[in-house]
């Protein structure tokens, strides 16, 4: 039953990317621009069932010639038995002016986020499904203060696989994940769709704790803006060619 659930989330997902794709093609505009992010994410346990997560992500633009943004996210776990870890947590995130479509100056975000991450294995290949939800207290771009800017909500839906490439004690291994954003509330107005990512990495096992992740992530964006130039309304879409290099760490609780 559990599974099936899953599938169908995937199923939802795929139909809502392709509704958007056909539903657009004659009123957007779209830029390819090229990042690099650069990540840490961290899961300590501090006892069997409750632990601290930890992550920090510094993401440029132009490969590495331009600041594109700041993200900075802690978190408390709960391991329940079941094999799903719920969280709760806060993020800062501080966006700067990049690209076709730049802000007039960079803001600030400060975000209350909850997450279920569901892990499962069928064969060979290990599953996880990542069910988030955001409050996102959105700064004003043209002042580049806090004051006076939005509220949104946000849900988030990503089902990542992994599987090991080799059979040594640290495994090379290969990670693929899609994650669809889909925006909610009274603020939100047309941009109901927020964004797509979809993953692929070569992963690097150094420890039973610490795992490296090389890879390359396409981000759609649908920006808030809508661009008027040519007379017509048509939706910002960012279409990000990401280099990603990833470290996750887990520390497990050791027993007195």
């Amino acid at each position: 039953m559990l599974l099936m659930k899953h599938i169908a989330c995937v199923l939802i997902f795929f139909f809502l990317q392709i509704s958007f794709s056909n539903g657009q093609s004659n009123t957007r505009r779209t830029a390819d621009h090229v990042h690099s992010w650069f990540m840490y994410f961290g899961n300590h346990k501090l006892s069997e069932r409750w632990g601290l997560h930890a992550e920090a992500q510094l993401r440029r633009n132009d490969l590495l010639a331009n600041a594109q943004q700041l993200l900075l996210r802690t978190g408390v776990d709960y391991y329940s038995k079941n094999n799903v870890r719920w969280t709760v947590g806060y993020a800062f995130i501080e966006t700067y002016p990049y690209g076709d479509f730049p802000v007039a100056n960079a803001f600030p975000e400060h975000r209350i986020w909850q997450q279920a991450l569901v892990g499962q294995t069928i064969g060979k290949v290990r599953l996880s499904h990542r069910y988030r939800l955001e409050q996102r207290m959105i700064g004003n771009a043209a002042t580049g203060k806090f004051e006076d800017g939005r509220f949104e909500n946000r849900f988030r839906y990503m089902a990542k696989a992994t599987f090991n490439l080799t059979k040594s004690e640290k495994p090379v291994f290969f990670a693929v994940y899609d994650e669809i954003f889909i925006n909610f509330g009274e603020d939100v107005g047309y941009n109901l769709f927020d964004q797509n990512r979809l993953y692929g990495a070569i992963g690097f096992t150094l420890s039973q704790n610490v795992k490296l992740e090389f890879g390359y992530l396409n981000q759609r964006v649908q920006l808030r803006s809508l661009d008027v130039s040519s007379g017509t309304p048509q939706y910002r879409i960012e279409n990000n060619h990401t280099l990603q290099f990833g470290v996750f760490s887990t520390i497990p609780f050791m027993h007195q």
